[in-house]
C-alpha cells in the first residue's frame, strides 16, 4: 500500500503510462498471444477426468446382442419408399415392443427462404419399472428421406433390449425426428411447452420427468471405421465435460476409435493440438446449429453427437459394436443420482484426451484486454495536463468537453444497430449479400459526415473502453468468438492515432476496414466452411457462406441465437464509432518552450 501512495512510485507509473504506452500496449499484448498458443502444450492443458463418480465409465456391463435384429429390421427398412411409411412403420416397431408410442406434428417457417417446413416426429417413451418417471435420458435421430441413417434399426434393436431389463432407474425416450434441428427443437419446445414465434408443433402427449441428458446418433454407414463426436451447441456453449470424457472412455472400452474431427494425432504433439484448438474454436465461433444435439443446451440438457464414418481402413466395426456403444451410455447416464453438476462447463478442447478450463484461458484473454486498458489511462492522463519531455513542454486539451459531443458516439451507434436489425425485415437468401454490403458502405460513408475532433483523446479513449466492455461481455458468453474477435480488433483499434504521413493514414484507415465486423464473418466463415464441408470448393463459397449466415440470421427467431445480435448492438457499433472519428494531424499537441 505505500508503494502505491508513493508519489515517486505514481510519477513514474505516469510517466511509462504516457511516454512508454505503445511498448507497454504491445508487451500485454504479444504476451497474450503467446498466452493462448501455449494453449496446446501439455504443460499447460490437462488430462480429461470424470469428476462425477456415480457415472462408473467403463463398469458397466453390456447384454446388447441383437446385432442380428439389427439387420434385419436394416433390411425392412431399408425396403420403405416415402417418409409417411416410414414413420409408420417405426410406430408399429415400437408398438410391438410394448412401449408407448405418440407423433407430434410441426410446421417451422423460414423468412429468408420464404417457405415453410413441415413434419412429423415419432417419439416412444420407456418406463422405468422401478422409479416415478421423475427423470428420463433422450436416445434420439434423425429421419432423413433422401440420405441413409442406419441409426433407425438400431435405435429399435437398442428398444428392444431395454424394454426386456428392469434395472432401469430413469424412462428413456426415442425419438425419431424429421427435418434434422427443426423437429427436434419443435419437438423440445413442445416438451416443455414453450412457444417459439417460428415453429408451429402439436402438443406433446405425454411426458416423463426432467431430462437428465441426451444422445444423438447419426449413423450413414453400419460398417464404419470411426465414430466423430460433435460436442458444440448453440452459441459456442458446451456440455460438461463429464459426458465428453465417458463417451470417449466407453469407445475405448469398446475398443472404438473416437474423433473431435476426421484426423487424428497424438496428445502430445504440439502443432496437432493447436491445430485442433483452433480448429474447434472456429466451431464454437460461429454459434449455430453444428448437429440437432445442440439444441438441448438452451433447455439445461447436456447433449453430444455422434456420427460413424468412413475412413482408409474398411468396415472395421459394424452393429454389435455401436449396439453396445449405445447401451453403455445410456446405462451410465442412467446412473446418476443428480444432475450433471462437478465439473468444468467453460473449457477448450485442443483434442479429445486434454482440455483447457476457465482458470487457464481467461489468463492471456485478460493480458490481450490489459493492452487497451493501459491505452485508456495513457490517453486519460494526458487530457488536461501538462508533461515536461526533455526541453519541452508539451500542453493537452482540456478534459471538459461539450455534453451533446459526448452523447452523439452512443447515438450515432444505436441508430446503426437498429438500422442493422431493421434489415431483417427485407432480407431474403438471394439478396442478403448485397444488403448487407450495401449497410456497410452506408457505415463506411458516414464518416465523411463529421468533423475533425480537437478533444479526441477523451473519445478514442471511450471507443477503446466500450472495445474492453464489448469483449468482456462476449467471453462471458462465447469465448472462442471472443479470441477470434478481440486478436484483429485489438491491434486495429491501437493503431488508431494522429500521424503526419498520409500514406500511414491511409494505412489507418485500411487496417480498420480490414476488421470490419463484416468483413471478419466472411473471412471467420470461410474458415468455418472449409472444416464443415467435405470437398470443400472455393468456387462456391459465396453460396456456402450465404447459406451459413441465412441459417445463424434466422436461427435467431427459431433457436434463440444470439450471434447476429452480438454483431449489430455491440460489434459493429464500436466499430462504427471507431470509424467516424477523424483524428488531428501531427501528434495532436501544443508545444510551448520550458521556462526556465
Amino acid at each position: 500500500m505505500k508503494i502505491l501512495l508513493n508519489s515517486g512510485f505514481v510519477k513514474k507509473a505516469k510517466h511509462i503510462l504516457v511516454e512508454k504506452n505503445k511498448y507497454v500496449c504491445a508487451l500485454f499484448y504479444v504476451a497474450g498471444v503467446i498466452g493462448l498458443s501455449l494453449f496446446a502444450d501439455i504443460r499447460v492443458n490437462q488430462n480429461t477426468f470424470v469428476s462425477e463418480n456415480a457415472l462408473l465409465p467403463g463398469y458397466v456391463i453390456t447384454k446388447y446382442q441383437n446385432q442380428a435384429m439389427a439387420s434385419s429390421l436394416e433390411l425392412q427398412f431399408s425396403r420403405l419408399k416415402g417418409a409417411e411409411e416410414k414413420k409408420r412403420w417405426i410406430s408399429e416397431q415400437f408398438s410391438m415392443l410394448g412401449l408407448e408410442v405418440y407423433t407430434q406434428n410441426f410446421t417451422v417457417t423460414r423468412p429468408l427462404h420464404q417457405d415453410k417446413m413441415s413434419g412429423e416426429n415419432v417419439y416412444s417413451v420407456y418406463r422405468a419399472p422401478k422409479a416415478a418417471s421423475a427423470e428420463a435420458i433422450v436416445f434420439s435421430t434423425s429421419l432423413k428421406e433422401w440420405e441413409p441413417n442406419h441409426a433407425v434399426p438400431l435405435m429399435l434393436s437398442v428398444a428392444h433390449l431395454i424394454s426386456h431389463q428392469t434395472i432401469w432407474a430413469k424412462d428413456v425416450i426415442f425419438l425419431v425426428a424429421e427435418k434434422e434441428e427443426y423437429g427436434i427443437g419443435a419437438w423440445l419446445s413442445g416438451y416443455h411447452d414453450i412457444s417459439s414465434p417460428l415453429i408451429a408443433a402439436s402438443p406433446i402427449l405425454t411426458h416423463s420427468g426432467g431430462i437428465q441428458a441426451a444422445l444423438h446418433l447419426n449413423l450413414p454407414y453400419y460398417n464404419f471405421d470411426y465414430l466423430r463426436m460433435q460436442v458444440e451447441a448453440i452459441n459456442g456453449q458446451l456440455p460438461d465435460i463429464d459426458l465428453v470424457v465417458l463417451v470417449r472412455q466407453i469407445c475405448r472400452q469398446e475398443h472404438l476409435q473416437l474423433l473431435l474431427r476426421d484426423t487424428a494425432h497424438d496428445p502430445g504433439d504440439f502443432l496437432g493440438n493447436l491445430q485442433g484448438l483452433y480448429a474447434n474454436m472456429a466451431w464454437q465461433a460461429v454459434g449455430k446449429v453444428a448437429s440437432p444435439h445442440s439444441l438441448y443446451h438452451p433447455y439445461n440438457i447436456h447433449a453430444v453427437g455422434v456420427t460413424s464414418e468412413k475412413g482408409t481402413r474398411r468396415n472395421r466395426y459394424s452393429w454389435q459394436h455401436i449396439g453396445r456403444f449405445s447401451e453403455s451410455v445410456l446405462r451410465s447416464i442412467n446412473n446418476l443420482e443428480e444432475q450433471f453438476h462437478t465439473a468444468y462447463y467453460f473449457y477448450l478442447l485442443p483434442c479429445i484426451e486434454r482440455f483447457v478450463c476457465l482458470g487457464v484461458y481467461m489468463a492471456p484473454c485478460g493480458l490481450i484486454l490489459a493492452a487497451p486498458a493501459a491505452k485508456i489511462l495513457g490517453l486519460w492522463l494526458t487530457c488536461g495536463t501538462t508533461l515536461e519531455v526533455g526541453e519541452k513542454s508539451i500542453f493537452y486539451k482540456d478534459r471538459v468537453v461539450n455534453t451533446i459531443d459526448c452523447v452523439y458516439p452512443f447515438v450515432y451507434g444505436l441508430l446503426f444497430a437498429v438500422a442493422n436489425e431493421a434489415l431483417f425485415l427485407v432480407l431474403t437468401h438471394d439478396n442478403i449479400f448485397p444488403l448487407l454490403l450495401v449497410a456497410q458502405v452506408a457505415v463506411v460513408l458516414s464518416g465523411a459526415l463529421f468533423r475533425q475532433r480537437q478533444d479526441w483523446r477523451l473519445h478514442q479513449a471511450f471507443v477503446l473502453l466500450l472495445h474492453v466492455l464489448s469483449i468482456v461481455f462476449l467471453s462471458m458468453l462465447n469465448i472462442s468468438l471472443t479470441i477470434f474477435y478481440a486478436l484483429p480488433t485489438t491491434v486495429a483499434f491501437l493503431m488508431q492515432g494522429p500521424v503526419q504521413s498520409k500514406v500511414l493514414r491511409l494505412l489507418q484507415r485500411l487496417v480498420l476496414i480490414a476488421v470490419n465486423p463484416l468483413v471478419l464473418v466472411a473471412v471467420y466463415a470461410q474458415l468455418y466452411i472449409a472444416l464443415q464441408v467435405d470437398n470443400y470448393n472455393q468456387n462456391s463459397f459465396l453460396s456456402d457462406m450465404a447459406t451459413l449466415i441465412t441459417g445463424v440470421y434466422e436461427g435467431r427467431p427459431t433457436f434463440g441465437l444470439w450471434t447476429w445480435s452480438a454483431y449489430s448492438f455491440l460489434l459493429l457499433p464500436v466499430w462504427a464509432l471507431q470509424w467516424t472519428m477523424k483524428l488531428p494531424c501531427g501528434d495532436g499537441v501544443e508545444e510551448k518552450d520550458k521556462k526556465e
